[in-house]
């Protein structure tokens, strides 16, 4: 094992930098150097013991590029960090240094309809609460939005709730602009428009620290709440690609869980018999109507339903994607997961192949 040996004074890297948050207490420092990368096996032997030297925490876009010309200037590495809610140990840092925690850059510049300009450090759920109040809602978000960042999610995230209706992340007019600070010898803001975001979306926070996005938004809908159950796996995934085909039905999420997994979900179990698989929904309050017909096409059985209001409910949404291995693991800390895409199949011959 190689041991890493700071080659730079780092008393006096924190003395250049007058005036700006510095966490350097060994205990936090660890905790702000790790995510949720122990869902993985082969990733936590390859992480364990790595930590920054310090966290710093800029309050402002001209922090962040003073924090960056001094990093640049010592050759300290820098590890972006947002809330830590990932799982691939994007914000553990390699080789020490500096841990860049964006959290307080919390401003909402602006939103109008149909589009919203906020700060790095601006929480998902924080954003999606002040766009609702003038009928706009965010088109996707992770599982963890209530303390993901909105760069978090643009650098490490990929789509999410919200996803089944507009696409990925990645996927044109999803994401409209970024603005960056580069690590050159001479750090400068960049802002990148249009095709131009793909050189930072998705890109961990390695070629470039974002201060701002700029992102389309939604029309927000009163939402209902959705579980049904089936005494059958492939009738449920059926079930599941019929709702995402019926474009006139609006939707934000479907899951379809394969027994025993809706068992791990404690608070749900009264909704969801032993041995059944479940698909949990967040569907448009006026496609509701619609949903009955099609339970019954495919077999299945609605066990509860509630319309949220305010964009408030009982939270289905935290039992999908990744939360749904953090439910299981709270069980069982032994489950990992491996995440699959499958090429088109409207019949779901490579579902059931997988499923056998």
């Amino acid at each position: 094992m190689t041991t890493y040996i700071k080659p730079y004074d780092l008393e006096a890297l924190i003395n250049s930098l007058p005036g700006i948050e510095v966490i350097a207490d060994s205990s936090q420092v660890a905790k702000l150097s790790q995510d949720y990368h122990t869902f993985s096996p082969v990733l936590v032997p390859k992480l364990a013991g790595k930590v920054g030297d310090i966290v710093l925490r800029p309050a402002n876009e001209q922090e962040v590029l003073k924090i960056a010309a001094t990093c640049v200037k010592s050759r300290v590495p820098i590890t972006v960090r947002g809330a830590g809610t990932g799982n691939y140990g994007q914000c553990v840092p390699l080789h020490g240094g500096v841990i860049l925690d964006m959290t307080r850059m919390q401003e909402i510049c602006w939103i109008k309809p149909g589009v919203a300009r906020v700060e790095a450090g601006v929480k998902l759920a924080a954003l999606d609460k002040k766009a609702r109040e003038i009928g706009w809602e965010m088109r996707m978000a992770p599982s963890t939005y209530r303390t993901a960042t909105i760069a978090g999610f643009v650098a490490g995230g990929s789509g999410g709730i919200g996803s089944i209706q507009y696409g990925l992340l990645g996927d044109r007019g999803n994401l409209l602009a970024l603005k960056v600070v580069t690590l050159e010898d001479e750090p400068r803001f960049i802002e990148l428009r249009g095709d131009d975001v793909q050189k930072v979306n998705h890109a961990w926070g390695i070629n470039g620290i974002i201060t701002e996005v700029e992102i389309p938004l939604g029309p927000a809908y009163p939402w209902a709440e959705v579980i049904i159950t089936f005494p059958e796996f492939m009738a449920a995934a059926r079930f599941g690609q019929a709702l995402a085909d019926a474009d006139g039905m609006i939707k934000k999420e479907i899951a379809v869980f394969a027994s025993p997994i809706p068992q791990y979900f404690t608070p749900l179990r009264q909704y969801i018999p032993d041995s059944t698989h479940a698909a949990l929904l967040l569907i448009a309050e006026p496609s509701l109507e619609l949903l009955p017909g099609l339970v019954q096409q495919y077999g299945g059985n609605i066990t509860y339903q509630k319309v949220q209001e305010g964009g408030k409910g009982v939270n289905l949404l935290e039992f999908t994607w990744n939360h749904t291995t953090l439910h299981a693991r709270s069980v069982d800390s032994s489950i990992t997961y491996l995440q699959s895409i499958f090429p088109v199949d409207l019949e779901t011959r490579c579902l059931k192949r997988l499923y056998s």
